[in-house]
């Protein structure tokens, strides 16, 4: 089974005509960082992949998601930016591409309502809203072409 995380980007209002993470987005992601670490070690996996959205806010998530990670884990995983993690995205085109490109635990930094809408693709009939910074967590078991995914665990730093 593959562990996928979906993850909304922290706290971030327009600062200067561009929305950036506050200092309480930094601190929810923070939060939020050390449940996954304990989730992930709950499910005795590590993280490998860590898939993020081009724009600041998701950017600057990821930055004090690695910052904060790096100190409670002992290991390393890859950073990617990915076109196909923008709030726009269609997950028909996203939810493939994931499953494809990468192997055993990713995480996608993204946001509203791209994030609520991979949530529903990989769980169809379980809607999701995401709070700021919030981490839900599927298991993905894929045979031969098909794909099924469960809900592993769903927090928020709220």
């Amino acid at each position: 089974m593959r562990h996928i995380a979906i993850m909304r980007h922290g706290d971030a209002p327009y600062i200067n005509g561009e929305r950036q993470i506050s200092e309480h987005g930094h601190q929810q992601v923070q939060h939020m960082v050390r449940w996954y670490a304990q989730h992930l070690a709950e499910q005795n996996v590590q993280l490998e992949t860590l898939l993020v959205s081009p724009t600041l806010r998701a950017q600057q998530t990821a930055d004090t998601f690695e910052k904060t990670f790096k100190d409670l884990v002992d290991y390393d995983w890859t950073r990617q930016t990915e076109s196909l993690l923008t709030s726009e995205s269609d997950p028909a085109m996203t939810i493939p591409f994931v499953e494809e490109a990468t192997q055993g635990t990713t995480v996608l930094i993204s946001h509203m309502p791209l994030v609520s809408h991979l949530w529903c693709g990989w769980l169809p009939g379980q809607s999701q809203y995401f709070p700021t910074a919030a981490i839900g967590s599927l298991g993905l078991t894929t045979d031969g072409s098909a794909s099924s995914a469960r809900k592993l665990a769903f927090s928020s730093p709220e």
